[in-house]
C-alpha cells in the first residue's frame, strides 16, 4: 500500500498553483482567489482554501515550502497525516479570519504561512530537540525564533505588506493543539526551557568561533 504524504502533496500544490497564477493573469487570480473579507462575505468560501496555495513572489514560495518541508516531515511522522492536515488548515483558516479584523476588506491575502506556523508552533512543543540532516539545529530553536518574530512584526508592522496577525493565528492553533498534548505545565517548560536557550546561543556559537580561531593559531 502507498503511503500518502501529505507535506510533499501541499508543497507540489503550492508550486503547481502559484506558478499557474503567475503565467496568467495574476492579479485577477490574486483578486479572485485570495482571502479577503469581500471575497468570503460574497459567498467565495473557497477561498479559505485557494489563498493557501497562491504566493506573491519567488521568495515567499521557496521559503514556505522550505520550512514547511522542515517542519511537515517531522510532525505528520509524529501524529499521522489525518491530524496534521487538520492542524495546517485550521492555522490558515484562523489566520485569515483574524486579517479580516486588521485589513482593509477588499485587500487579498495570500500564502500557507498560517498554516505553516501551526505546523511549527505544534512541533516545537511535540518535538523540540529534532533535528534535520540539512538543518542541524533542534526544531524548537527555528520554531521559537520564528515565533518571537512573528509577535516583533505584529506589534511593529514590519515588514510591511506582511499579514503578521495570519501567522499569529496560525501559531495558536499549533500552540493549542500542542499544549493539549503535552498538557500544559508540560508545554509550558519545554517553552520556557527553548526561550532560555535561544538566548543563550549567540554566546555559545561566539565562544566556540573563539576558540576555533585560538586552536588554529588565527590570532
Amino acid at each position: 500500500m502507498v503511503k500518502i504524504n501529505i507535506t510533499i502533496i501541499l508543497a507540489i500544490l503550492c508550486v503547481i498553483v502559484t506558478v499557474f497564477a503567475w503565467f496568467s493573469n495574476t492579479e485577477q487570480i490574486f483578486n479572485n482567489y485570495g482571502y479577503s473579507t469581500s471575497n468570503l462575505l460574497s459567498g467565495k468560501i473557497y477561498v479559505l482554501i485557494t489563498s493557501v496555495f497562491l504566493h506573491s513572489n519567488i521568495e515567499h514560495l521557496i521559503l514556505n515550502l522550505l520550512v514547511l518541508i522542515l517542519f511537515g516531515f517531522t510532525l505528520e511522522g509524529e501524529i499521522g497525516p489525518k491530524k496534521f492536515l487538520l492542524l495546517f488548515f485550521l492555522g490558515a483558516f484562523l489566520g485569515d479570519l483574524l486579517s479580516s479584523l486588521f485589513y482593509a476588506p477588499n485587500i487579498p491575502s495570500i500564502g500557507a504561512s498560517g498554516g505553516i506556523f501551526s505546523i511549527m508552533t505544534a512541533t516545537l512543543l511535540i518535538k523540540p530537540i529534532k533535528m534535520e540532516v540539512f538543518m542541524p539545529i533542534p526544531l524548537g530553536i527555528i520554531a521559537l525564533g520564528y515565533l518571537i518574530s512573528a509577535i516583533i512584526g505584529l506589534l511593529t508592522g514590519y515588514p510591511s505588506g506582511v499579514s503578521h496577525i495570519a501567522h499569529m493565528g496560525g501559531a495558536f492553533v499549533g500552540l493549542f493543539y500542542g499544549l493539549k498534548v503535552k498538557g500544559f505545565r508540560k508545554g509550558l517548560r519545554i517553552l520556557i526551557a527553548f526561550f532560555l536557550l535561544l538566548l543563550v546561543v549567540p554566546f555559545i556559537w561566539n565562544f566556540w568561533i573563539l576558540i576555533t580561531k585560538a586552536v588554529l593559531g588565527i590570532f
